[in-house]
C-alpha cells in the first residue's frame, strides 16, 4: 500500500446460477493490515444482460475478527430504469458500483464483510457476481 492510498483489498465471488437466495450470505475475509485503515468500502454487482428487476436492496455487515457485527448498513441499488433498461453499460454482462460506505480495520486484527439481499422475492436471479473494494484516501 502507498503512502497516497490505493486499493486495500479487491475480491469478486460467484452465485449460483439458479439464483442468489436471501438466506445466502456472501462473505470477504479481508487479511490483517500493518497499520489501522480508515477507508471507503465499495459493493460490486455484476449481472446477465436480463436481470429482471429494477433496483437491489442489500445488507452489508462489517465483521471485527470474533464475528461481531460492527457496522450494519442497508443500500438500494438501481440496476435498470423504468423501461428495463440497464443502467450500466456492457453487452452480455453488466458492471454495477454501489455509493461508498466508511469502513475502518483496526492493526493486527482481521475483517470480514458479509452480504446478503433483502429483496421480497426469496430467489433472485441474473446477478452472477457480488464483490467489494476497499480503498483509502
Amino acid at each position: 500500500m502507498s503512502c497516497t492510498g490505493g486499493t486495500v483489498f479487491h475480491s469478486y465471488k460467484p452465485l449460483p446460477k439458479e439464483g442468489w437466495e436471501r438466506r445466502d450470505t456472501v462473505c470477504f475475509d479481508v487479511p490483517q493490515q500493518e497499520k489501522n485503515i480508515r477507508g471507503t468500502l465499495t459493493i460490486g454487482l455484476r449481472t446477465t444482460a436480463n436481470i429482471g428487476i429494477q433496483d437491489i436492496v442489500l445488507a452489508v455487515e462489517q465483521c471485527d475478527e470474533t464475528g461481531a457485527v460492527c457496522r450494519c448498513d442497508t443500500v438500494r441499488y438501481p440496476l435498470t430504469d423504468a423501461e428495463g433498461n440497464a443502467l450500466a453499460g456492457g453487452v452480455n454482462i453488466h458492471q454495477y458500483e454501489t455509493q461508498h460506505l466508511p469502513i475502518r480495520m483496526r492493526k493486527g486484527k482481521s475483517t470480514s464483510v458479509r452480504i446478503h439481499h433483502l429483496m421480497r422475492h426469496e430467489d433472485i436471479s441474473g446477478i452472477t457476481e457480488v464483490g467489494i473494494k476497499i480503498e483509502t484516501p
